[in-house]
């Protein structure tokens, strides 16, 4: 046990059993079972992982993402083959770009900790500059999915053309609500010259 495990031990935001912030029995339910194809989600938002993530959003608790990923095993789930060819691409990690305004607004863009966490387990390039939100869509929750199409239109571009272009690239968000926002990215990394993505996200 480490110093800060020793002053601030960790306990299950369920039951509040000392040992992990999720123990084994509150864990029961909460994995995504359905996967659409070319997305990768290891969380139902719902229960505690939407618990979780909030918390990590609004509280700075960048340690319960970590925990969402290296607490999933992707190796000994077989709707996972596919994620696990397309890993063997070495993809270069991207993340969701936040605007500015949201960025200072926040602190810190959440799919950029997922994302470096993600390559660091998998041993893949990250690129965090790659993308840029170029328009303030402003808060999406609550809005249809025609009214987020409507507010993300042309809100992303390329940072730099003159970068080289990776030829794969895994996209990474926080949460996939409509899809919106990450098919825009992707319409826009496609137009750059990315022949493969593929999407990941905590919860869905």
């Amino acid at each position: 046990m480490n110093l800060l495990d020793f002053l601030f031990p960790k306990k299950c935001i369920g039951c509040e059993r000392l040992g992990e912030y999720v123990c084994e029995t509150c864990s029961v339910g909460m994995w995504e079972e359905e996967q659409l194809p070319g997305l990768t989600c290891l969380w139902a938002y719902e229960g505690l992982a939407r618990k979780l993530i909030s918390k990590a959003k609004y509280d700075g608790r960048y340690d319960y993402l970590k925990f969402l990923i290296y607490n999933f095993q992707f190796t000994n789930n077989s709707q996972f083959s596919n994620f696990q060819k397309f890993l063997k691409q070495k993809p270069t990690v991207v993340p969701v770009p936040l605007h500015k305004n949201r960025l200072r607004e926040r602190g810190f863009n959440q799919a950029e900790i997922i994302a470096k966490v993600l390559a660091s387990r998998h041993t893949l390039a990250y690129n965090g500059h790659l993308l840029y939100r170029v328009k303030d869509t402003g808060h999406q929750v609550g809005r249809t999915r025609s009214e987020r199409l409507k507010a993300l239109e042309n809100s992303m571009k390329i940072v730099n053309c003159k970068l080289k272009i990776p030829q794969a690239v895994l996209l990474v968000d926080d949460v996939w609500t409509t899809g919106a926002t990450m098919n825009e990215c992707t319409k826009t990394l496609r137009a750059a010259g990315v022949k493969n993505i593929w999407k990941f996200v905590l919860a869905r």
